[in-house]
């Protein structure tokens, strides 16, 4: 049969749950043919004989072929043992798969359609929370800080975009807030639940170091900036005590921790 656009190749595209797998690969095997004359419709939940029996009466109505995966086992050999009766062909992606890796490993495999989906839902997370984070990284746009899942409270240098990436990794929404003397705190700050707020603190030595080797880094002078002071770095964290005080948030000691370590106190704590 010659197809055209006016009469294209009818592709069933099955699935046991939302059918993006195998529509995937199903346009990515078509794109190897320039201007394939192909229509995809995709059956999602198609996870019993009944469902099953109404695809492949449409099948055998438009003459077309099925891919399919189908993850359950007896669902997926009645689908393809129907369809070959009725002289349907149907390419199983998923069966053949599963069937070899369940020899090698001698497993019997959890034949729990949407798994991949539930994978992707993580990695589309992570992505937002990434999104998210940058958005939000150092005090900016602060009218989304209801939306965070948590916000991150400190003084310049106390490593607060680092565990606010770190966090997002994991899919966290984090956004964070720079606490400076001379500037006020965002008024969000002190509207949403102070729960999901934590601030960050050090000793005021080891503040001292960083800053000043901060300040080497780029080419300045750590003895003519008061950003390196050691009377300017605790005058900045007093202020920020007293502030995390004011909000009611829990208080974090970062000197001489890693950022992994810090982050895991905050999970445990927001129990995240």
């Amino acid at each position: 049969m010659k197809y055209s656009e006016s009469n294209p190749l009818e592709v069933f595209v099955v699935s046991d749950f939302t059918g993006e797998t195998i529509e995937s690969v199903t346009k990515a095997a078509i794109r190897q043919f320039t201007n394939a004359p192909v229509k995809i419709t995709r059956y999602r939940y198609i996870n019993n004989e009944s469902r099953g029996r109404t695809v492949l009466e449409e099948a055998k109505n438009l003459n077309a072929i099925i891919t399919c995966t189908l993850v359950d086992h007896d669902v997926r050999t009645w689908f393809i043992n129907k369809g070959s009766v009725m002289g349907i062909t149907i390419i199983d992606v998923l069966g053949p798969i599963l069937d070899m890796f369940s020899e090698k490993l001698e497993m019997v495999p959890l034949e729990k359609p949407g798994l991949a989906h539930q994978m992707d839902e993580a990695y589309f997370k992570r992505v937002k929370a990434v999104e998210f984070s940058i958005a939000c990284d150092d005090g900016s746009n602060t009218h989304l800080l209801p939306e965070a899942e948590i916000v991150v409270l400190g003084v310049s240098r106390t490593c607060k975009t680092p565990l606010s990436m770190y966090l997002a990794h994991k899919g966290i929404m984090t956004a964070n807030i720079p606490i400076v003397p001379e500037l006020e705190p965002p008024r969000e700050l002190f509207s949403i639940d102070h729960e999901k707020v934590v601030g960050l603190t050090i000793k005021p030595q080891k503040l001292q170091q960083v800053r000043k080797e901060r300040l080497q880094m780029i080419g300045l002078d750590p003895e003519t900036s008061s950003y390196a002071r050691i009377e300017h770095v605790e005058t900045e964290i007093q202020y920020a005590r007293d502030l995390m005080r004011q909000i009611g948030c829990r208080v974090f000691d970062v000197t001489d921790k890693a950022i992994e370590e810090t982050a895991q106190e905050v999970i445990s704590y927001l129990k995240l």
